[in-house]
This record gives structure tokens, sequence and C-alpha cells, in this order.
């Protein structure tokens, strides 16, 4: 067992160059230019949170505002010095019992950031509040992506990745949400950046279980991070495996010392995961039992995918290429290959010599982006969500794409350099990215708060893919569209057919203010109003509708680019309400 790992030359000695060159030892500017990108990123997030509520996001309002009950029982066990109710298995089962398949690191943090934003301070409304922790993860996971970056490849490469991560519509939909996509995306990175980190340094080979911990109390996605740290040390070190032949002749196999990082993710990992989900102090074998199975027999929901329902498994190995590919921006995945290539390029290069990449940190960025999709790639994994079960892989291809535009900037330069006779790689460069990222900016602000019916240019659009029977959107949020015009048309008072719209969604708007308390959530049959959610699996619901409110005139229709998203149908079997 070594400490940290094995010590190699840094990618700054040894003759490193073309896209290791670059790479730069964090200074203090360096981590005051992250934090301001990832403060930036934070503002523009809560600057858009107008975007309806989420199926996901309703279940989780409801448990963190049974969680926040826990919260204060706490706080009034450390005034008086006495936790005993506070870990009590009456007091955790009672306000920790529901949605207990998902760890509750993330409901406590919705509930405290309501609880003190809301609550105490007052400077934010509930929903606002509740979705704060995912929105300061993004703003993490921005600096996460500037520093790493900076450190393997380079301060350009790093802003580039950074403004390339937040431009893709799908994340950054996801992104607002108080939901464990985002934070897992966050996670995710972290632990590979300790990982990576703890290779030559004592202190993050022992933090990597600590951060492991966390992300595994975040969602499930995290326990698959140790068989990729396991590939990618088989496959950077194993040029240290020996087959040696002893005294008494016999062969054995010399392996490079494992790093400390596997201890302390065997360890510490499962240790923090433990103590962060007090639902598991009790019963501890049963729960956990219970937890690992429900994961691994996930029920399936329906996905229409270019006019083939893909309900039951098993499903298509290309689904999650064939949708990203369709979803995100096309020239950040062009400058994610390009930089794809030229890692593999240096990787090639660097054969049978001390590499100037020593920790293999391509082959980490290059691992980060793949397992992710191929783990939804096996045809029996759950394939519901869009892209955002596979949103983990995101950062990388962004790093990539940084890469790819920097050294594509560098190239064009020193040919125009060698013509002009003076050094334009710079300006080249800076012009390069801004041609990179200046259609994903805007495709992403064209998208919000539409961002689950985004598609690209490769697909013709939102349009195209009405055309080709894609599924544009799901999770109910777009019944937030119609919330004032219901209101108005209801005048504060009566009931709502709100369909895909959980309860606890259509009571965050109450909350929120943005809904009158006096408007119900009524069933179809004796409701005013009727809303239907544009999906395929909704049509027989639709014709019901229909028949129920003798119309098939829509009176409000909610649409991205002409494409609709949600219908509103009065009931014409009950008066029309006079206005007052």
């Amino acid at each position: 067992m070594s400490s940290p790992g094995l010590q190699e030359p840094s990618p700054r000695s040894e003759g490193a160059s073309g896209v290791w060159a670059a790479a730069a030892e964090l200074r203090w500017f360096d981590r005051l230019a992250a934090l301001a990108l990832g403060a930036a990123f934070v503002a523009v997030l809560l600057a858009t949170t107008d975007m309806g509520f989420t199926r996901d996001e309703g279940f989780y309002f409801r448990a963190a505002f049974q969680y926040l009950g826990w919260l204060k029982i706490l706080g009034e066990g450390l005034v008086s010095l006495d936790l005993g109710e506070a870990f009590s298995q009456a007091a955790i089962d009672k306000h920790m019992g529901y949605n207990q398949e998902h760890p509750v690191l993330p409901k406590l943090l919705f509930a405290g950031s309501y609880w003190l934003f809301h609550e105490t301070l007052g400077w934010l409304r509930p929903s606002d509040a509740m979705r704060l922790p995912g929105i300061l993860s993004a703003g993490l996971l921005t600096y996460l992506v500037y520093t790493f970056t900076t450190e393997a490849y380079g301060r350009a490469a790093a802003v580039v990745a950074c403004v390339a991560l937040a431009a893709m519509p799908r994340p950054f939909f996801h992104a607002h949400l108080a939901c464990f996509d985002a934070m897992m995306v966050t996670m995710w990175f972290f632990c590979m950046v300790a990982w990576w980190r703890g290779l030559r340094s004592t202190g993050w080979a022992w933090g990597v279980g600590v951060v492991f911990g966390l992300a595994l109390s975040v969602k499930h996605n995290a326990f698959f991070l140790p068989a990729l740290f396991l590939v990618h040390w088989a496959i950077v070190y194993a040029r240290g495996t020996r087959l040696l032949r002893g005294d008494g002749g016999e062969l054995r196999l010399n392996l490079p010392n494992l790093p400390i990082a596997f201890v302390s993710l065997a360890v510490l990992g499962p240790v923090v995961w433990y103590i962060l989900w007090p639902n598991h102090w009790f019963d501890t074998y049963g729960r956990i039992v219970w937890y690992f199975k429900f994961h691994l027999h996930h029920v399936h929901y329906f996905q229409y995918f270019f006019g083939e329902n893909l309900y039951a498994p098993p499903f298509p190995v290309h689904f999650p290429f064939t949708l990203s590919a369709i979803t995100l921006p096309p020239v950040t995945v062009l400058a994610g290959v390009l930089g794809a290539v030229v890692c593999a390029a240096g990787w090639w290069k660097s054969r049978g010599r001390r590499p100037a990449d020593d920790r293999g940190t391509g082959w980490l960025v290059g691992l980060g982006l793949l397992i992710p999709i191929l783990i939804i790639a096996i045809p029996s994994t759950p394939i519901f969500g869009g892209i955002k079960h596979w949103t983990p892989a995101m950062p990388f291809l962004a790093v990539l794409a940084g890469v790819g535009v920097v050294e594509a900037g560098r190239a064009a330069g020193n040919q125009l350099a060698a013509l002009l006779r003076r050094p334009v790689a710079l300006p080249v460069t800076v012009a390069l990215a801004a041609l990179v990222l200046a259609p994903a900016v805007l495709s992403t602000a064209h998208s919000h708060p539409n961002g689950t019916a985004h598609y690209n240019v490769l697909v013709g659009g939102v349009r195209g893919a009405a055309d080709l029977r894609a599924m544009r959107q799901f999770w109910g949020y777009a019944g937030g569209d119609a919330v004032e015009f219901v209101s108005e048309r209801l005048d504060g008072r009566g009931s709502v057919f709100w369909q895909n719209t959980t309860h606890d969604a259509y009571r965050m708007y109450q909350r929120d203010g943005r809904l009158p308390a006096g408007i119900g959530y009524g069933a179809m049959g004796r409701s005013e109003y009727g809303m239907i959610h544009h999906q395929m699996a909704f049509v027989p619901l639709e014709v019901e509708l229909w028949r129920a409110y003798r119309t098939r005139n829509p009176e409000f229709v909610s649409h991205h680019d002409g494409v609709p998203v949600l219908r509103v149908y009065r009931n014409t079997t009950r008066p029309a309400r006079k206005r007052r």
C-alpha cells in the first residue's frame, strides 16, 4: 500500500508539451476566478427560477417539510444540550419515514435552506429556498471544473469548460431543481477530482473517502465510483505489473502498490454514508437491504423514443448516445471529441517513456465521460428521465471541449503567426471560443424554461423532434405555465384538474403566492378547468377529458417553438365563472 500512490513527475516537468504544457499550479487568483464564475452561475440560476415544479420536486418538498420538524427538534436539543429526542427512533421514523428510497442529506438541505432563508430571514420565497442547495451545488461544480481544468490543462481551457458546462440546455434546466441530479453531478465530479489529487497527496487520498461518503449520501449513482477508480488505476499503473520467478522456481505476480485512497473509499465512505442517514441507525441490515432491492428492481416508466414506447427492457444500447447527440449543443460535442483526440494523441506519443500526463488525467476524464453513459446503455437499466441520469458525464465533456478549443486555437494561431510574423494565438483562441460557445449559450437561453423539450439542429429542433415522434417533456412542470391563466379565469376561487402536476407541487404554487388559496386541486369530473400535459402516455386521458368536459377546444395552450407542452380545457358542463 503506497502513500499516496505512485509518485511520478509533474506534468510541467520532463518535457511536457502540447495540452499539458499549459497546466498551471493553482494560485490565489485562480481560486478567486473560480469563485467568481461559480457565483455568476448561481446568480443566473436564481434569476431564472420562474418555472414549473416537477413531480419529483413535489415529493421532495413534502419530505423537506417533514424533515424540517426533525431539524427543529435537533435545534431545540442543541440549545438544551439534550439530543435524546432528536436521535430517538421515534423522532427519526416520524420525520424521515417518507421517501426512504433516497438518502436524506439533500432533503435535509432543502429543509434547512427553507428554515433559514424563508422562515427566518425572509430572503427567498419558499420554492427558491428549497431549490437553493441544488443551485449552490451547481456553483460548487463550476468552481471544481475551473480548478481541476486549470491544474490539468491550463486556465484558458478552464474558462471554456465552465461556460460550456453552463450552456447545456437540459443540464441547465436540472440545475434549478430541488432534486438530487444536480447535486449528484457535483459530487461525482468532486469525488473524481479528490481521487486524482489523492494520487499525489496523502491528505486528498484520505479525503476522497469522505467525499465518496457525501456522494453516497446524495444518490446511489456514487456506488459505481470505486469500480471506476479501480479501472483507472489498472489502466494507468498496470505497467508496474510483473510476472516474477521466485528462488524455488515458482511464479508470482508482482502488482504495483495500491493507493491509500482505496482504503479511504472502503472505510470512510460507508462510515460517512451511515452517519448521514439516520434512518439506517435502526434496523440497519433490513433497511439497507430494502434500499438496494428498491433500486435493483426499479419500476420502469413510459419513454417515447422516435415513435416507439420503451416501457420495459431490454432497451436499445444506443439510447443514451443517441439522445445525447440530439440534445447537447453539437459544437460542444465536436469540441469535446477534438479534446479527446488531443489527449489520446498525447498519451500515444508518451508510450515507452515517463509520460507528461503522469496521473492518467486523460484516462480519468475519458472514464468520467463514458461510464455514466455506459451504465444507462445496459439494456436492463431504467431509461426514464431524458438525459438526467447520465448528467455526471457532462462536466468531463465540458473539460474536453475546453481542451479542444484551446488546442485548436493554439494550432491555428501558430499557423497565422508564421504568416503574419506576430503572435496571434490568444485572439484566435478567444475568437474560436466565442464561435463555439455562442450557439450553446443562445440555445440554452432559448430553451428555458422548457429544458426537457430541447432538441438541437441535428433533428430540426423541437419541431423536428415532434415530427420524428420523440418525447418532448415530462415531470408535470408545464403546469406552472398555466397558473396565471387559471387564477385569472377562476377569479381566485374554483377547482382545476392538474393532471400530471402533483398535489405537493400545486401547494408550493400557493405557498409562493403564485396561485390563490381558493383554487382547489380537483378531480376531472368536478373541476372547472383541466390540464393535459402533452405526452403520448396521456392521450387516452385527454380523450376522457374531452368526453367529461364536452369539448375538444383548449382555451389555453403552452408551447415551445409552436410545439404544445400543455393544454388547458374549460369544463363546458359547468357554468362559466363570473369575474368579480
